[in-house]
């Protein structure tokens, strides 16, 4: 596949786009089209799907969102033979119940500390997750949630920490989201969700300033030193660790 040919965003899917390639350790390279992000991607057009299916050759779509989440989005996509659904926060608690314990702690919208916790709620759904990106049959794999860029963000962080992305190259990724929040709005009101609160601050909460990923970095190196400690502690073998980076580093 040309890497050149993939676009950079999708005509229905917001948030789209290949993740790197980006520099990681020893002075390799990800290797490109290996993995791709985006929101949600029941409003893919025809088009967007043979890019997907066709272009790229997508094998698996990594689905992170809570099961309350699909009632915004009840009609299955055209490529649903290729999820698979891992909610990174626990289907027992309502999707409600976490936004309001994470509100309590952080305040509304995203910010390091607030990641930081996505560790201590869903960290073993987390390593589940990063284990996927262990086997070979799964590349290409597209990650999503409903935005792109909260749980897929701190996702593709770890994934890039473990790689030995430099933490600037991460914060980058991570603030790409920024230009898909008029996209992003409109989904969401499409889908019948209501947002609470000013225009400004309603895009402000959308928002993936890079300061926000280099500190939950930063978080993440003070309290577990790195990703792959993290993933250590939760039961993540070094096997799976090495085998991510030789299917990721070129």
């Amino acid at each position: 596949m040309n890497e050149t040919a993939v676009p950079r965003d999708l005509q229905g899917v917001h948030n789209f786009r290949p993740v790197g390639p980006y520099r990681v350790a020893g002075g390799r390279t990800m290797q490109p089209g290996r993995i791709y992000r985006s929101g949600a991607l029941e409003p893919m057009t025809p088009a967007d799907r043979a890019l997907l299916e066709h272009t790229i050759g997508l094998r698996t779509i990594l689905d992170l969102r809570h099961p309350d989440e699909f009632v915004h989005a009840p009609e299955p996509h055209p490529l649903s033979d290729r999820v698979i659904r891992l909610s990174l926060f626990p289907e027992r608690i309502a999707q409600e119940g976490l936004i309001a314990e994470l509100n309590a702690l952080y305040g509304p919208g995203p910010s390091p500390g607030r990641y930081l916790q996505y560790l201590e709620i869903g960290g073993d759904r987390i390593a589940r997750a990063f284990e996927l990106f262990a086997e070979d049959h799964r590349y290409p794999v597209l990650v999503h949630c409903t935005a792109g860029k909260d749980r897929t963000g701190v996702l593709i962080g770890l994934i890039m920490d473990v790689l030995g992305a430099d933490p600037a190259d991460i914060a980058h990724e991570y603030a790409l989201s920024n230009g898909s929040i008029d996209r992003l709005l409109a989904y969401l009101r499409a889908s019948g969700r209501q947002l609470e609160g000013t225009e400004e601050e309603i895009r402000a909460r959308l928002a993936t300033p890079p300061d926000h990923m280099a500190g939950f970095i930063e978080l993440l190196h003070q309290r577990y030193g790195g990703a792959e400690p993290f993933f250590l502690r939760q039961g993540v073998s070094q096997r799976t660790i090495d085998a991510v980076r030789e299917l990721l580093i070129g």
